[in-house]
């Protein structure tokens, strides 16, 4: 591999790859040539689909990702694997973002913006989240008045897709507010059972005061975030018939799901 490539580079007359002594990287030049030649090889995959398209199946492997709070998921996983029984399930679970072409992923479900333009995102459904707090942490410790008060209370928070904190909660008048974290989950459902446990506030979907009686929605009309809740996947001219029928039985089963929440 090291000798073709350094023929490629000879005859080119470029350096493609930045060597040092534990790692390599593709340098200015490589990257426009690994892109171009993505493009081809995708052209090529999509002719070779395009002619198989009318009696192929769907089988083969379907990477997909998905955050461990998603878990109303399951029933379309295992719906789509007694469906279509040639196709091999491989569903990685990750709360950050992933790159779904260097990782081979098919499809992700993915809450809030996709930052790569070129990826396809549909959107499922969105969420209102309100900052909450069970009737144990009123008693115990009080509760905010204002949205101000919540930088003196414990508060639960969850990191991004990057990692990060997400230190700042959103208020409505488009201004936000930093709040004092006295646990940190990069789990949805970490942090959720860390509220329900009265150990801090945290910021919860609307219908969560459906499912806990516990709870108690702390000014919503002055604290709100919404989380947009997406299926992203690679843009391709052909998508291979896998990848296709997933991504519609997605579409079905998250609009019956919002019908019957």
């Amino acid at each position: 591999m090291s000798r073709r490539l350094g023929e490629l580079e000879d005859i080119l007359g470029l350096r493609l790859l930045q060597r040092t002594t534990r790692d390599l990287f593709l340098t200015p030049a490589g990257r426009e040539l690994y892109i171009r030649a993505e493009r081809i090889a995708a052209d090529v995959e999509a002719t070779w689909g395009a002619m198989k398209q009318f009696d192929e199946e769907p089988q083969g492997v379907l990477r997909v990702s998905v955050p461990d709070s998603e878990l109303a998921a399951v029933p379309l996983f295992t719906d789509f694997a007694a469906e279509f029984p040639k196709v091999e399930l491989d569903v990685l679970v990750a709360n950050v973002s992933m790159d779904l072409r260097a990782e081979g992923i098919d499809v992700a479900l993915v809450f809030d913006e996709v930052g790569d333009p070129s990826l396809i995102a549909k959107s499922m459904y969105f969420n209102r989240n309100f900052a909450m707090a069970t009737k144990s942490y009123r008693d115990k410790f009080g509760l905010p008045e204002r949205p101000e008060d919540l930088q003196n209370h414990d508060c639960i928070v969850m990191r991004d897709n990057e990692g990060m904190p997400q230190l700042q909660w959103p208020l409505t008048n488009g201004e936000t507010i930093k709040v004092k974290p006295k646990m940190l989950a990069s789990g949805f459902r970490l942090m959720v059972q860390a509220v329900y446990a009265g150990l801090g506030i945290g910021l919860l979907p609307e219908n969560a005061l459906v499912k806990n009686k516990d709870l108690i929605a702390l000014f919503p009309d002055l604290l709100c975030r919404e989380s947009h809740f997406r299926l992203v996947y690679v843009e391709r001219e052909y998508q291979l018939p896998h990848v296709r029928a997933f991504i519609e039985r997605s579409d079905k089963f998250w609009n019956n799901w919002l019908t019957q929440w």
